[in-house]
C-alpha cells in the first residue's frame, strides 16, 4: 500500500519498468515471429501492472489534492 508521495513515485517508476519489460518481451517475440509463449510469459508482468495500477489509484483516491494538481498541468 502506498502511504506517501515518495512511495507513489517509486510505484510509478516500477509501473513504467514493468511496462517496458512487457514491451521488450513483445518485441522479442515479434523478432522471432513466435508468440506461442507470450501469454504465459507476460502474465507475471500483467499481474504486477494491475496490482500497481490499483495501488496507485487507491492512493490517489485518498489524496484529492494530488489529483487536482495533476489536472492543472
Amino acid at each position: 500500500m502506498i502511504e506517501n508521495v515518495t512511495q507513489l513515485y517509486a510505484s510509478l517508476h516500477q509501473l513504467s519498468s514493468f511496462a517496458d519489460s512487457l514491451e521488450g518481451l513483445r518485441r522479442d517475440c515479434a523478432d522471432k515471429n513466435d508468440y506461442r509463449l507470450f501469454p504465459a510469459m507476460s502474465e507475471g508482468y500483467l499481474t504486477h501492472i494491475r496490482e500497481l495500477n490499483e495501488e496507485i489509484r487507491a492512493y490517489l483516491r485518498q489524496q484529492p489534492e494530488i489529483t487536482a494538481l495533476a489536472g492543472k498541468r
